[in-house]
């Protein structure tokens, strides 16, 4: 049997935090991230009563080598759900499991305590969108840092797909305005982006438009062991203004148009 993986220092508290505020978490980490040490983490935490159940569709022995617990493990595939003979409190992993439909009864019952995880860089943005809107709470974990999402998110009213479009549009002004303010990595810049807009962006959207950026000699980054942090190149600090002023006045131009159309029509 394996050694039980290094517990992730803080996570316990993220985990803790989004089971307080809804027993249904969903978690989304990077290839990076030692996930096993996580779900050990979790699992640790059960209550006297509580059994523990693995859902997943590798091999029970595969996974179940992964863990030295202190109590039994269950570990079944999706398909033997109808199976379980207890249904009630279970502290569960739903790992990688595509659809949901026939996990409805367990994440549905309030006396289980439900975490699914995925890697978010294997997700397609459709289906990430999808498993955002089936769980009230949500954890992003990068090697660097781990947040727990404040739940629902307030958009004073904007339209999901407006938000969504206009943010991924214009992802370089967005990145420019943030690393002008202050150096970042592109998981810092991920995590501001999700907190403030809701919108989840994968790596390989961030890092692409990074190198992009810094070839057009905009950004320039430091590179340690752990992560890249980009900040304006030298001497480009002016240019970068004036790219966000324009886009700022821009904008204001196009807003006014759309209102000064909106109002002739009423």
């Amino acid at each position: 049997m394996n050694t039980k993986p290094p517990i992730v220092p803080g996570i316990e508290a993220i985990l803790e935090g989004a089971i307080v505020k809804s027993r249904h978490a969903l978690f989304l980490y990077t290839s990076l991230v030692n996930k096993y040490a996580i779900q050990a983490s979790f699992l640790a935490s059960s209550r006297e009563n509580e059994q523990l159940l693995y859902i997943t569709e590798k091999e029970p022995s595969a996974v179940q080598n992964q863990f030295e617990l202190g109590q039994k493990l269950l570990v079944i595939h999706p398909e033997n759900i109808g199976s379980l003979k207890i249904t009630d409190n279970l502290r569960m992993i739903i790992d990688g499991v595509e659809s949901h439909e026939k996990l409805n009864s367990l994440t549905g019952n309030e006396n289980n305590t439900a975490l699914c995880m995925y890697d978010l860089s294997r997700l397609p943005a459709q289906m990430v969108r999808e498993l955002a809107a089936g769980h009230s709470r949500l954890i992003l974990n990068t090697p660097d840092m781990a947040v727990l999402s404040s739940g629902l998110f307030d958009r004073s009213g904007a339209a999901d797909e407006t938000i969504d479009r206009l943010v991924k549009e214009y992802l370089d002004i967005v990145i420019l305005s943030l690393v002008a303010g202050k150096p970042m990595c592109g998981t810092d810049i991920m995590d501001i982006v999700h907190r403030n807009f809701n919108v989840l962006l994968s790596p390989g959207t961030i890092y692409p438009l990074l190198h992009k950026l810094k070839k057009e000699g905009l950004l320039e980054c430091d590179c340690n062991i752990k992560k890249k942090v980009y900040k304006p190149a030298k001497g480009s600090e002016a240019h970068i203004r004036d790219i966000l002023d324009g886009h700022l006045l821009a904008n204001e131009f196009l807003s006014g148009f759309v209102k000064s159309n909106t109002s002739k029509g009423e």
